[in-house]
């Protein structure tokens, strides 16, 4: 995660229903398989009802349409049934049920390219676990590249790492 503020903006936008449905969805695997998240959205979706009360009418601030169903068929897929496809630099890339983001699995010991975004992109780590030379990702963390990030995302350990992967709809790598 590049950062804490980064971390906060995305719940918050979550929370406030501002995302848009590949992010959401990101979040909502995010919740569901981390008590950080879910304790998150918690604090963002009560500060969101204590903003609604205390105005006693409706803002802009509006729930987020929570796509749990998706996010679980994600969550339980049997990723070695998946029809994987490689991609330029050699890892293997899935649409997902939902038709919005993507898979991305890394074998042991495989990376991806070193680049950098120029807009937001989050992972989160479904099986296995990812480093990317900031820190190491576990089931159900979200990494979050905002521009100016880079790094170099690679499977940590000795087993494969899947991914959801959300990126917004502007360019979002480049290489270093």
């Amino acid at each position: 995660m590049r950062s804490p503020d980064t971390y906060s903006a995305f719940m918050l936008d979550y929370a406030a229903g501002n995302l848009p449905p590949a992010m959401a969805l990101a979040a909502n695997i995010h919740r569901l398989m981390s008590s950080q998240g879910d304790e998150a959205a918690l604090l963002w979706e009560s500060v969101r009802e204590v903003l609604l009360d205390a105005k006693g009418e409706s803002i802009q601030l509006c729930k987020p349409e929570e796509p749990v169903a998706d996010a679980l068929d994600i969550i339980h897929t049997d990723f070695s049934e998946v029809r994987w496809r490689r991609g330029l630099s050699g890892v293997k890339y899935a649409p997902t049920s939902a038709r919005v983001g993507q898979m991305m699995r890394l074998e042991p010991g495989q990376n991806v390219y070193s680049h950098g975004h120029s807009a937001l992109e989050a992972t989160v780590v479904l099986e296995g676990a990812l480093e990317d030379g900031h820190g190491i990702y576990k089931q159900g963390e979200i990494l979050l590249a905002d521009s100016g990030f880079k790094h170099r995302p690679a499977a940590h350990g000795n087993a494969a790492c899947t991914c959801y992967v959300a990126r917004s709809r502007t360019p979002f790598w480049r290489l270093t």
